[in-house]
């Protein structure tokens, strides 16, 4: 976080996507709470960003949901997704059978 000229206060972001947002990314054993992560970065004036989330492994989701310790805005990391040409890369252990 700077600030920039005029005085706003800017945050650098990184873009993660829900697998409806993707292309081939409603394989997944568990769509709730899945995130693909991007390299798309921006940079944003702070007063647009709504929350912040946490993304950890999908085996650590799985663990904090068992023992009810699974906030709202947690979200598993599900693989990478590079929106400019369709592309996914899972990782282990979150597809469903096709």
């Amino acid at each position: 976080m700077w600030e920039a000229w005029g005085g706003n206060m800017v945050v650098r972001v990184k873009w993660f996507y829900h697998p409806e947002e993707t292309k081939g990314g409603r394989k997944l054993l568990e769509m709730k709470g899945a995130l693909y992560q991007s390299p798309h970065v921006d940079e944003n004036d702070v007063q647009t960003i709504s929350h912040k989330c946490e993304v950890i492994s999908y085996q650590e989701y799985k663990n904090r949901r068992i023992r009810g310790l699974l906030d709202e805005d947690v979200y598993y990391l599900a693989g990478s997704y590079d929106p400019t040409v369709g592309t996914i890369a899972h990782e282990p252990g979150v597809l469903g059978s096709s």
